[in-house]
């Protein structure tokens, strides 16, 4: 498959997905995936490329010649800036240095590529992300913890229906251990907190009742 091939045949499914997906009067487009197998390394390479240097959108997904190209809605934007807003708070407050690596696009030669919703190194920088975060309002898709893990990062925190699970890379490096209710990494993070403030309805509650919990009783 060319890279014609693919604007030609993918982007056309991409866009009538959308135009079908059910939703209200008031509703936007939600997020929608789709799975094109038979595609090189270096198509994919090429097609991640013509975005250009500063576009992520659509979101590119890559594991062993297949490509998962991805659509994100207002939810789901909301839902990773507030968790990274909130863990910045967290990470503040415990005096962790932090790089945030955001949405930089990871990439192993011929193996598997992802674009996180954001992702951050602790402690200093390092050639992938000790966190990687999913925001995953839909199923399907290509295996991103396999993908995660020819990395590997350490943990992968992925946000599925209205709760954070928490996958933790095991000592072999061969398979992530979890869901789980805490982080390795950040054990002091409380996560059902963050939970229960990611349900707020504004930014200014959802940030004020965050802080508001990391204080010390």
């Amino acid at each position: 498959m060319s890279l014609a091939m693919l604007e030609a045949d993918v982007l056309p499914q991409l866009a009538r997905a959308i135009q079908k997906a059910p939703r209200g009067p008031h509703e936007q487009p939600g997020e929608e995936r789709i799975v094109v197998g038979g595609v090189s390394w270096e198509q994919y390479v090429a097609f991640d490329e013509e975005r250009g240097p500063d576009n992520s959108r659509p979101r590119l997904y890559y594991l062993d010649e297949q490509l998962e190209i991805m659509t994100t809605s207002r939810q789901h934007e909301r839902l990773s800036e507030w968790l990274g807003e909130m863990l910045a708070d967290y990470l503040l407050g415990i005096d962790i240095e932090v790089i945030l690596c955001g949405q930089a696009t990871l990439q192993r030669l011929h193996q598997s590529g992802a674009e996180p919703d954001k992702s951050w190194c602790l402690g200093e920088e390092k050639e992938f992300p000790d966190i990687a975060l999913e925001i995953a309002l839909t199923s399907g898709g290509l295996n991103k913890l396999e993908i995660y893990r020819r990395f590997p990062v350490p943990e992968v925190w992925s946000w599925r229906k209205d709760g954070l699970e928490i996958w933790n890379l095991d000592a072999t490096g061969s398979a992530y251990e979890g869901p789980a209710r805490t982080s390795r990494l950040l054990p002091g993070l409380d996560v059902a907190a963050l939970e229960r403030c990611l349900a707020l309805p504004t930014w200014r509650d959802a940030r004020r009742a965050f802080q508001q919990a990391l204080k010390p009783e």
